[in-house]
């Protein structure tokens, strides 16, 4: 990745953290501020980009009114909706598309592919009125039709001159963006299909038994159009939202059980591949949110999803069977557990900060707050230490949290007995995020037993100033 595609995409990341509100705060403030230095202003024309892409990623195809212009990028982009996904993955993954990529996609026509055609509808003052939503989406397939046509053409006019392939590569995304474009350009023309090839393997998982007609009339068709297979298996986890029937349809595809017996059929390997790149999602998903919102309840929920598309892999498949397969499921579960060592070496001073209030600088809110998450998500890791690959971690960090949570558990209450003034608004913030920090780590009973004693040191206590 180069320069330009790093920013952006450190920009993204940081922008998808942001509310819908803030992030349109941003790009106001960006677009009326002419007061920028020469020499940053192509840092602030990229992460003003960045914002754009991730606004519209996330918006629905609107209707200003009624009879109003639709969202014609929207449009352009429709059959590729249901394999769209927001995070940015570490690996190629025929099946998912970058919400991102489409929108520098549509970024790069406007501004240089096919600038006379896609421009206009960037902008109310110059979209073309159209007499009905019918003639909307003829346009939007002729648009789609020219753009992948138009791509394919400067794909092949390019692949002799590495500087323009770098070039083409910064305006879409980077490499894995290149990837998406190139898997799009392969899979359009059968785009119609694979809804119906999802559904069938869906029916046929779930009637019980195979349907051997139904099976070869599915094989067939994927052995034809193999790059068709990861699609297919994305409409499947779509409908699904679980790895086992990707797994389960890959063996009927191999006619085996075994990783060994699957790897060599291409087709079957596709299902398994959209199975690590499921689980390489919901890494992303949760570095996003430790980036960005940093919700407890947001990241112990990916932490699950994760989990389970491990165990889903593990139990499905000997993935040590295969060693590129295994050498895959190293490498995620390597990349989440370096991001919960990052966070798991902030817990006990994030501790100190937030419950510590003998002096001044008090806590304040946000400190109880970051507690309060990181111990939700070490608590959450500590029930899956094993498939996080962070056992030893957890093992040594568990008696210094315990003890720590003790000695609090010990102090905070009693303080409330002599404290008043900010000193005692300070002190039942602390316990407050105590209570709720100690919930996640050690179950609603313990979390009661500090609500009762702070209870009670408040009745005892004498009024606050």
């Amino acid at each position: 990745m180069d320069g330009r595609a790093a920013v952006t995409d450190k920009a993204e990341t940081f922008l998808r953290g942001l509310t819908p509100r803030a992030r349109g705060m941003l790009v106001r403030r960006l677009e009326t501020d002419q007061a920028v230095p020469v020499e940053i202003d192509a840092r602030r024309r990229l992460i003003l980009e960045a914002a754009r892409a991730v606004a519209e990623s996330r918006s629905p195809a609107r209707q200003a009114a009624a009879g109003g212009t639709p969202d014609m990028r929207r449009l352009v982009f429709s059959a590729f909706e249901p394999y769209t996904i927001e995070e940015r993955l570490t690996a190629p993954a025929r099946g998912f598309v970058t919400a991102a990529t489409l929108s520098h996609l549509w970024t790069y026509a406007s501004a240089e592919l096919l600038p006379a055609e896609f421009a206009v509808w960037n902008a109310p003052s110059t979209m073309p009125t159209l007499p009905d939503a019918a003639a909307y989406r003829q346009e939007a397939t002729r648009l789609e039709r020219r753009l992948f046509e138009t791509l394919a053409r400067h794909i092949e006019t390019i692949a002799d001159e590495p500087k323009r392939q770098q070039r083409f590569m910064s305006r879409i995304g980077g490499e894995l963006a290149r990837g998406e474009v190139d898997d799009m350009i392969a899979v359009r023309d059968h785009l119609d299909d694979l809804p119906t090839l999802s559904a069938a393997i869906v029916h046929l998982l779930d009637s019980g038994s195979a349907d051997r007609g139904l099976l070869e009339q599915i094989a067939t068709y994927l052995t034809k159009y193999p790059h068709t297979a990861g699609w297919v298996a994305g409409g499947v986890f779509r409908r699904q939202s679980s790895v086992a029937p990707l797994i389960a349809f890959a063996k009927l595809l191999a006619r085996g059980e075994t990783a060994r017996r699957i790897r060599p059929t291409p087709t079957a390997a596709a299902f398994i591949d959209l199975g690590f790149a499921a689980a390489d999602r919901a890494a992303s998903r949760f570095l996003t949110i430790l980036r960005g919102s940093r919700n407890a309840a947001d990241a112990v929920t990916q932490i699950g999803v994760f989990r389970s598309v491990l165990n889903e892999l593990a139990n499905g498949l000997d993935i040590d069977g295969d060693g590129w397969w295994q050498q895959r499921m190293v490498a995620i579960k390597r990349r989440f557990s370096e991001m919960l060592f990052a966070e798991f070496d902030k817990l006990l001073p994030a501790m100190r900060r937030a419950f510590r209030v003998q002096e001044t600088p008090y806590p304040g809110p946000a400190d109880g707050a970051e507690v309060v998450f990181l111990c939700a998500i070490f608590a959450a890791a500590s029930k899956s230490r094993d498939a996080l690959a962070v056992n030893g971690l957890i093992g040594r960090l568990t008696p210094l949290v315990d003890q720590a949570i003790e000695l609090y558990a010990l102090d905070l209450p009693t303080r409330l007995r002599n404290l008043d003034g900010e000193a005692r608004i300070v002190t039942l913030s602390a316990v407050d995020h105590l209570i709720k920090a100690s919930a996640f780590l050690y179950g609603e009973d313990y979390a009661s037993h500090l609500r009762r004693s702070k209870e009670q040191q408040l009745k005892t206590s004498r009024p606050a100033a």
